[in-house]
């Protein structure tokens, strides 16, 4: 427990950076819809996040080397703290907007900072442990963040705000931590085509989750709210849906590590679907009602993510699965950016249900392609694949976290990617051993 002690502070940082973030992203969502912003404009308020993002996770790791550790999240945290202030005194759709994009190269800089550091002062089975915790301070910051909008009034001041203090209190944890801080990492970068190369559903998969997840976390308020329910409910809509991801990610994955992980994969797709269609229908329903639906949603959408990465970390070797984890959150962020405009864009065009006749569209089109996966190539010994990692989606070096832990030098076994028939180029991933197409 010593170590994890001396981690204590940064864990808090996480915390707090964590649970204001997600507070941030729904606070200005539904601050504005009263402020009669159309519901594309709040998608794109959403797309530009994660541009932002996308960015970040390549500046985040030059500034790390050039300055270090402390002084790259007081910095980033000092800018990002400024954010929902400037929300709150300049009401504006373009200044909101740029205001977007640059927390998202905050938030991809400061997690790098955070998870690199704890990645390197987590040694042997204390990794576990550490991973483990981690898992909860996100699941208790992120929830407790979501229930908060529920108790400050978003037309006034007072909620960002809260925000901004939110995010100075993470600086002192790290400002004052005696943990050594780490050397400077970078993760490894990979092509979306080797990805594809390596496994297309995978790829698919992730993109597919990035048009949704974020389409979810950032306008499902819209949805909510649309629908005449209180700003207490909208809290607890998007509370009770990161809820069912965290409780049955376990679920999923210990049944993915047991069957052909693509039919899991299927399953956990249909479920989103289901629940999805559900939604649409949800006009008029009890609140108990549409809490349980979403308890479903998320239960079936968020663990997606680690699904598709353990997937295509079964048809390669060991040593990129680090690799892999890093392209597929890029991946992810493509999907990100483009999913809150159409999102928001069905609301605007059609009413609230078409938010999720929208998912229901992804998640439709990934089960059928899934399906064709099936039919191309066979799958996976079970005494092959690799273990089912939930993972956050915060920085590329967030992937070291838990799989290095993993021995990544075992030799290859596993039948490779049947599209591969090509040619893999040297050098990047490599399948674990290829063969042609039937």
């Amino acid at each position: 427990m010593r170590g994890l002690g001396a981690l204590a502070a940064l864990l808090l940082s996480a915390g707090l950076l964590l649970g204001g973030n997600g507070l941030l992203s729904t606070a200005i969502t539904v601050r504005a819809d009263l402020e009669g912003f159309s519901p594309l404009t709040v998608g794109v308020l959403g797309s530009v996040f994660f541009a932002g993002y996308i960015v970040g996770s390549f500046v985040g790791p030059l500034i790390i080397q050039r300055v270090g550790h402390i002084r790259t999240f007081a910095a980033l945290a000092a800018v990002y703290g400024v954010a929902p202030l400037v929300h709150a005194l300049v009401v504006d759709p373009a200044v909101w907007a740029m205001l977007r994009f640059g927390a998202g190269i905050c938030i991809a800089g400061l997690s790098t900072v955070i998870e690199s550091w704890i990645n390197e002062r987590a040694h042997g089975a204390q990794r576990g442990r550490v991973f483990s915790v981690y898992r909860i301070v996100d699941l208790g910051a992120v929830t407790t963040g979501q229930l908060l909008l529920g108790v400050v009034d978003p037309w006034g001041f007072e909620l960002f705000s809260l925000v901004a203090i939110i995010f100075c209190l993470s600086v002192a944890p790290v400002a004052v931590t005696t943990s050594p801080a780490p050397a400077p990492t970078e993760a490894g970068r990979t092509s979306l085509r080797d990805l594809y190369i390596l496994s297309p559903l995978g790829l698919v998969g992730v993109i597919a989750v990035g048009l949704v997840n974020s389409t979810f976390r950032l306008v499902a308020p819209l949805y909510v709210q649309g629908l005449g329910y209180s700003l207490t409910d909208v809290a607890l809509f998007m509370a009770v849906a990161i809820l069912g991801g965290a409780v049955l990610q376990w679920p999923w994955g210990g049944a993915s590590d047991r069957f052909d992980r693509r039919l899991v994969i299927l399953a956990c797709t249909a479920g989103a679907l289901a629940s999805g269609l559900a939604m649409t229908l949800a006009g008029g329903w009890r609140i108990e009602m549409l809490l349980l639906t979403s308890f479903l949603f998320g239960g079936c959408t968020l663990p997606l993510y680690s699904l598709c990465v353990a997937h295509a970390n079964d048809y390669a070797e060991r040593g990129a699965f680090v690799q892999i984890a890093a392209g597929l959150l890029v991946a992810y962020g493509f999907g990100a950016i483009v999913g809150p405009a159409l999102g928001a864009g069905a609301i605007q065009g059609f009413g609230p249900a078409a938010l999720f006749w929208y998912t229901s569209v992804v998640h439709g089109s990934l089960l059928l392609f899934g399906l064709w996966r099936i039919s191309r190539r066979g799958t996976v010994p079970a005494g092959l694949r690799g273990r089912f990692v939930p993972l956050l989606r915060t920085s590329p070096i967030f992937a070291r976290l838990p799989l290095a832990g993993v021995d990544q030098t075992a030799p290859a076994a596993a039948t490779a990617d049947a599209d591969a028939e090509a040619g893999q180029p040297p050098g990047a991933l490599r399948p674990r051993r290829q063969r042609s197409e039937q």
